[in-house]
């Protein structure tokens, strides 16, 4: 009778998980897209951040962005200095964002799990409202995402099971040795 039990209890948290699990990986898609946006977003305002630098660059530096710098940091100006190093920033930034949004046009999840925009992510996981999008890459994430959180749950429910069957067949054998 026990065993039953345990069994019914087991087909209907495998029931309830796989479709919590698959419930949350409908919205994976969905964030990979909001995340691809957000980057894109975010590297077309430093690019229009850096075009009026391009401008002057153009105008008196034969189009180097590099000899512009040079320039700003090698003032004696503390404030044209400190324009430099923001300057700085500002190409650093660009550079970081243009090789992200490279990356993730080549593989948006391979890159959203080995080298996302920390920043751009967080930004987007603050804003996120969850959707259901209904094409193949959600179904096949949903699939994939209720199976591996299914199976975990699984393996563990069959060792706790497993435990809890030994502790009291041990507890049934040393009482009936005892009487």
């Amino acid at each position: 009778m026990l065993k039953d039990i345990i069994r019914w209890c087991r087909h209907y948290v495998r029931l309830c998980v796989f479709f919590i699990a698959a419930l949350l990986g409908l919205q994976v898609p969905g964030f990979v897209d909001d995340y691809g946006h957000a980057l894109r977003a975010s590297n077309d305002e430093v690019t229009q951040a850096i075009a009026p630098f391009k401008d002057d660059a153009k105008q008196f530096f034969d189009g180097s962005l590099e000899k512009l710098l040079a320039h700003y940091q090698q003032s004696d100006d503390r404030i044209y200095a400190k324009g430099g190093d923001n300057l700085a920033l500002l190409l650093e930034r660009q550079e970081q964002l243009e090789n992200a949004v490279s990356d993730y046009q080549s593989n948006p999840y391979w890159h959203l799990l080995t080298a996302p925009v920390i920043d751009v992510g967080q930004s987007v996981w603050q804003s996120y409202r969850p959707q259901i999008q209904l094409n193949m890459a959600s179904l096949g994430s949903a699939l994939v995402v209720a199976l591996m959180i299914t199976w975990c749950v699984e393996g563990l429910f069959v060792l706790l099971t497993s435990a809890l069957l030994a502790v009291l067949s041990l507890f049934i054998n040393v009482r009936s040795t005892s009487s």
